[in-house]
C-alpha cells in the first residue's frame, strides 16, 4: 500500500495549494500514490487540470454539514467518505495528511489513522494577538506529527501551548523543494 491522501479545502492559486502541489511532487519522487480530497469546495480550480494531467485523483465532496447538500449523490459520496476516513482509512492509506491546521476542524474526529500529518501554513503573526486559532485538542496526541514550514512556526507553537498540550511530534519541511532554503 503505497497511496497517500492529502485533504485540503483550495486547489486555487496559494501557499498552501503550492505546498501540496510539492507533496504531491515528492510523493511521487517517493514512489507514493497520492489522493487528494478537497473538502467543501466542488469549484473546478487552478490546480485542478494540473493533477488531471498527472493522473493524480482529486475527490470534492463535504465531510461537515452533509444534511445541507442538496444532492442525494453528493450526501452519499460524504456519507462514504467520513466512513472511509474513520473505519478503512488506515487500510486503504500510508497515511494522511491535512494542509492547513485551518483544516482539522472539519477533519480531525473522522479520520481513523496513526500516520497522520497536519501541516502548518499559517504563523501566528497573521491572527489576531499573533496567537494562532487552533484548539490545543489537535495538537495533544503524540502519534500524530506536525510539519510546520518554518521555523518560526515552531518557535510560535511551542511558546504558545505548553508542553502539557502540545504533545503531537513537530519537524520542519522545507517550504518550496526547488527554490531557496530559508529555514
Amino acid at each position: 500500500m503505497n497511496k497517500i491522501l492529502i485533504v485540503s479545502n483550495l486547489l486555487r492559486i496559494g501557499g498552501a495549494e503550492k505546498l501540496l502541489y510539492e507533496v504531491v511532487c515528492f510523493a511521487r519522487a517517493n514512489n507514493l500514490e497520492p489522493e487528494i480530497l478537497v473538502l467543501d469546495n466542488y469549484d473546478r480550480e487552478h490546480y485542478d487540470p494540473i493533477y488531471e494531467q498527472m493522473n493524480v485523483k482529486v475527490v470534492r465532496t463535504r465531510i461537515s454539514l452533509i444534511k445541507n447538500l442538496r444532492s442525494p449523490l453528493k450526501m452519499l459520496e460524504s456519507v462514504i467518505w467520513i466512513i472511509k476516513l474513520k473505519y478503512f482509512a488506515a487500510k486503504l492509506y500510508k497515511s494522511i495528511h491535512v494542509m492547513g491546521l485551518y483544516n482539522l476542524d472539519k477533519v480531525y474526529h473522522h479520520i481513523n489513522h496513526k500516520q497522520r500529518f497536519f501541516w502548518n501554513v499559517n504563523n501566528a503573526v497573521q491572527f489576531v494577538d499573533r496567537k494562532f486559532p487552533y484548539s490545543a485538542e489537535f495538537l495533544g496526541d503524540e502519534n500524530d506529527t506536525i510539519v510546520c514550514i518554518n521555523k518560526y512556526q515552531v518557535t510560535e507553537m511551542q511558546s504558545q501551548y505548553s508542553p502539557e498540550l502540545l504533545k503531537a511530534k513537530i519537524t520542519v519541511f522545507k517550504l518550496f523543494l526547488g527554490g531557496h532554503d530559508t529555514n
